[in-house]
Parts: C-alpha cells; sequence; structure tokens
C-alpha cells in the first residue's frame, strides 16, 4: 500500500531514537483456496492504516513499542487493532536478552475456512480459530558477531506489519 511516514524526531537522531507516525491506504485482492466462512472464494477491499511506533537504541539495549490500527473503508466496523513490543538488554558484548511480546484485536477475519475444524487441523494449527483476541510473548538469549555496523538499516515503514 502507498504510504507516507514521519518522525517527530530530528533526522539526527534517527540511529539512536525514532516516533513515527505513518498512515497508508491501498486496494488488496484476496484468492482464497477454499470458501471462507462468508461463503466466498475471493474478495476484494479497500483498506487504510495508521500507525504510531517509538525506537530507542542505546549502549546497553533497545526498546520497539509500535501502536496500529486498520479498518477496511467499505465498513468502519471491520477493523484491527494492534499492539507490539520488545526490550532487549546487552548482557556482553553481543549477547543480548530480549522479552517482547503482542496483543491485538481483531473483528473481522476474511479469509478463515469454512466448515468445522479437527481436533488435528487445531493441534498443528493447519486452520485459522475464530478468534477476535490475539496474545502471544517470548523471551529470547541472542548473540551477534561480526561488524559493529551490521545491525545498521533503514528503518523506515516499520517492521512489516503493513
Amino acid at each position: 500500500m502507498p504510504a507516507i511516514e514521519y518522525d517527530l524526531f530530528p533526522y539526527t537522531d534517527a540511529t539512536h531514537k525514532q516516533l513515527r507516525l505513518l498512515y497508508a491506504i491501498g486496494y488488496q485482492y484476496s484468492n482464497y483456496i477454499d470458501s471462507t466462512i462468508y461463503d466466498k472464494l475471493s474478495e476484494d477491499f479497500f483498506k487504510h492504516q495508521i500507525m504510531i511506533a517509538y525506537q530507542v537504541q542505546e549502549k546497553w539495549g533497545s526498546v520497539n513499542l509500535s501502536l496500529s490500527g486498520t479498518n477496511f473503508l467499505s465498513d468502519l466496523s471491520k477493523n484491527r487493532i494492534s499492539m507490539w513490543g520488545y526490550f532487549r538488554v546487552r548482557v556482553l558484548k553481543g549477547l543480548s536478552l530480549s522479552v517482547n511480546g503482542s496483543v491485538s484485536y481483531n473483528n473481522y477475519q476474511p479469509g478463515l475456512r469454512k466448515g468445522e475444524i479437527t481436533e488435528a487441523d487445531r493441534l498443528l494449527q493447519l486452520k485459522q480459530l475464530a478468534s477476535s483476541y490475539f496474545v502471544q510473548g517470548g523471551l529470547s538469549l541472542s548473540y551477534t558477531f561480526g561488524s559493529i555496523y551490521n545491525n545498521v538499516v533503514n528503518p523506515r515503514f516499520g517492521n512489516g506489519y503493513y
């Protein structure tokens, strides 16, 4: 989707801290493998999204937080709100401990397959269950080695949640 983004901090601070606002609007076409719960094999709609993201990168580690909301323009009651974040602390040179999590509310899931879900489908996550809420979290330990510049990237347009 075409998008526009604005960082509230000056560009000179971009490698250390950011507070970005993003707005995107566009068209989506979906061609489904099986009939959906809405009895559709394909669907097209216009949608838009707004996101705010905060990022701090320091010697001790980093903090990343984002909040986004998406609406389908044909029906504004069909929307999704998501919050995501992680906190990373450098334990030793190259060794980091991270805590991450996300929570979202979604009241429109157009791609859900029609029909019953077997116990095997549920356990193996072969079919998505209808649910308005999603919560996840994690803890990780990572080691980075190589160039001191290997983590320098252009963070513009976020983390792929578009």
